[in-house]
């Protein structure tokens, strides 16, 4: 009985320090912390919170660059927030608690980023991307929500350590992340070193699979373009690795990573959105991303799946070049429909029933990973 009223006053107490009541219609900050061993690392916590119900409102966090100025990145998303009923959360991440690029954009996963090990990888709960979970757990709590994820946008150092959230972490309760204009990315190759590539970086195959099935969009601004844009890290690795500024660094991110999914073949839930007349600009980036804050992952059918049927037609070659075959005497098959791996439609085909050795000729499609539609049954092939 004494160690039950013990635990009972702790967390009395507990709650009576960082208790916060978030309403509707309100506009403001808070300070969160973090759980151990993070909790001498206090943060700082803008957000929005638009009138409507907010036990089911869509939560979304807002991620910002080297300047670490949250509430500005809260502002961002004020009007957007209001206008379509979702609740916006900016932490700040201060130059105090997590000083250099290592502590903020490179996620704390090594004591020196730029010199990894496994001496120096750090624990799982010592990651600064661990934050934004508990982070969301906390809000959920406070406003009594039944939201099960929530969604995520970065703009620059903020990208950086969104898309190293989504590789990382991978089971995390983030469905979709924005990454805008991010100055230089950790690309899926093997034979270069972290936090470039993923060479000694402690990446398991594992979890770059599931990194890959997560919904993350490469968002980048077409004038992003000036290669001596102030805070853009320049080495000689990075420079011959990705180039010079963001959009070709951020092209090279999607393509390399593509790629990677297609040796590995597994399937590839990236995007890549390129933005027209936008450089580096946080707002007009924003206003762009907010048509994907909006989405959820569940609606975008981007995925493998079968059913029984699909052992009723075979198809083939995979790879293909030009021709794909289906022999289909058993399974009555109308349409054909070809998806490339960001879930566009780009061609439909009329198959006519019963018919053997039918064929779709996909000679013009460019090479890359595409989603065949049959009825119900869903396949992938490769083109090459």
């Amino acid at each position: 009985m004494k160690v039950g009223l013990l635990i009972l006053v702790f967390l009395f107490n507990l709650g009576s320090i960082i208790g916060q009541t978030l309403r509707a219609n309100t506009t403001g900050s808070f300070i969160y912390t973090p759980p151990s061993p993070l909790n001498s690392k206090p943060i700082t916590v803008y957000y929005r919170i638009p009138n409507g119900d907010l036990k089911n409102m869509r939560i979304m966090m807002s991620l910002h660059g080297t300047e670490r100025n949250g509430s500005e990145y809260r502002d961002y998303w004020i009007t957007m927030a209001n206008d379509n009923s979702f609740m916006v959360f900016a932490p700040e991440f201060s130059n105090t608690n997590f000083p250099t690029g290592d502590k903020y954009q490179a996620a704390n996963i090594f004591v020196d980023g730029d010199n990894p090990s496994l001496a120096t990888y750090n624990l799982v709960n010592e990651w600064t991307i661990s934050i934004l979970d508990p982070l969301f757990d906390f809000i959920k709590q406070d406003i009594s929500g039944t939201q099960e994820k929530y969604n995520a946008w970065g703009h620059s150092g903020g990208a950086q350590f969104l898309h190293r959230f989504v590789m990382y972490l991978p089971n995390s309760k983030l469905d979709i992340a924005v990454c805008s204009n991010a100055g230089w990315y950790t690309v899926p190759e093997s034979n270069i070193n972290f936090p470039y590539g993923i060479k000694d970086g402690q990446l398991a195959d594992s979890t770059l699979t599931k990194a890959f099935s997560k919904k993350l969009i490469v968002h980048l601004g077409l004038n992003d373009t000036n290669p001596n844009s102030a805070d853009l890290r320049h080495n000689t690795v990075v420079d011959n690795q990705q180039g010079t500024f963001r959009l070709i660094r951020g092209r090279y991110f999607f393509n390399t990573s593509q790629v990677k999914t297609q040796s590995m073949t597994v399937p590839f839930k990236w995007e890549k959105q390129e933005v027209a007349g936008v450089g580096h600009d946080a707002q007009l980036m924003a206003r762009d991303a907010l048509k994907y804050m909006l989405r959820s992952s569940a609606d975008i059918p981007l995925s493998i799946k079968q059913n029984v049927a699909i052992n009723s037609v075979k198809i083939y070659p995979n790879p293909t070049a030009n021709n794909i075959y289906f022999d289909n005497t058993n399974l009555k098959i109308n349409e054909v429909k070809v998806f490339n791996n960001n879930g566009i439609l780009v061609k439909t085909y009329k198959i006519n029933g019963y018919n053997a050795q039918q064929k779709i000729d996909v000679s013009n499609l460019i090479n890359g990973l595409y989603f065949i539609m049959i009825k119900t049954s869903t396949v992938a092939f490769i083109k090459e």
